[in-house]
């Protein structure tokens, strides 16, 4: 019996530490993969010139450029988090192949409301204010809680 629950306890302990790894030095936890891709949120327009939505994989941004003619992508990502910085770097080089302008006004997903996330709000608001008439996509993650909070910020002011 203590030899089961040893196992058990190895097993338990192992699984944790290589999830942990995983999580931290992983860079491919993209959100475009299964079971991500089930749970993300749609790109959406919330005014004329303002889409918000998850993050964007190399294909989304050229439809994009190409459909919805954006010039701007602004990431809410946290390069701090290991896999989110993975993805910014990505995103920067993919948006500077298609000759976006590329912002990265990283925001906490925990507590939105905090006077951190508003300062990046204010700092967004000042891009869309000095870039008037350009499209601008602009997402977090799954596109479902950051980017959802800064469209509630934009409204009132961007209409």
């Amino acid at each position: 019996m203590l030899s089961k629950l040893l196992r058990v306890a190895f097993i338990v302990v192992f699984a944790g530490y290589s999830f942990t790894l995983l999580s931290a030095y992983f860079s491919y936890i993209e959100p475009y993969l299964f079971p991500l891709r089930m749970i993300q949120g749609e790109a959406r327009y919330v005014t004329e010139n303002i889409i918000i939505g998850p993050y964007p994989h190399e294909k989304d941004i050229e439809k994009l450029v190409k459909v919805e003619k954006v010039k701007i992508i602004i990431s809410l990502l946290n390069p701090s988090i290991p896999f989110e910085g993975s993805l910014v770097k990505k995103e920067r080089e993919i948006a500077q192949k298609y000759g976006l302008k590329f912002y990265n006004f990283p925001m906490s997903y925990i507590g939105l409301d905090t006077k951190e996330n508003n300062i990046q709000v204010m700092k967004i608001k000042e891009v869309i204010r000095k870039h008037p008439g350009e499209k601008v996509y602009i997402h977090c993650y799954l596109g479902r809680h950051r980017v959802e909070f800064v469209a509630r910020k934009l409204i009132g002011d961007v209409k």
